[in-house]
């Protein structure tokens, strides 16, 4: 694997855990009866999937120029 495949990959991995994190933070805060934050926490939340879906196409995308075949094809 290259640096770039590595690091994509790294990133993913830490993006998943700041989500899971995230996620079980902004349901203690509406537990707690802080709604307004839950939900600001809830958009964060909605933020780091688009992310974390943008990291998912580069970091494939990376794996299959390095096995040289395209994106569409690896996801078959």
């Amino acid at each position: 694997m290259t640096q770039r495949t590595e690091d994509l990959a790294a990133a993913r991995r830490l993006l998943l855990a700041l989500s899971e994190g995230l996620s079980k933070a902004g349901q203690l805060l509406f537990t707690a009866g802080l709604a307004d934050e839950g939900r600001t926490v809830s958009r964060m939340v909605t933020d780091l999937a688009a992310m974390r879906r943008s990291i998912r196409t580069a970091h494939n995308a990376a794996i299959a120029a390095e096995r040289g075949t395209t994106a569409t094809e690896d996801n078959r």
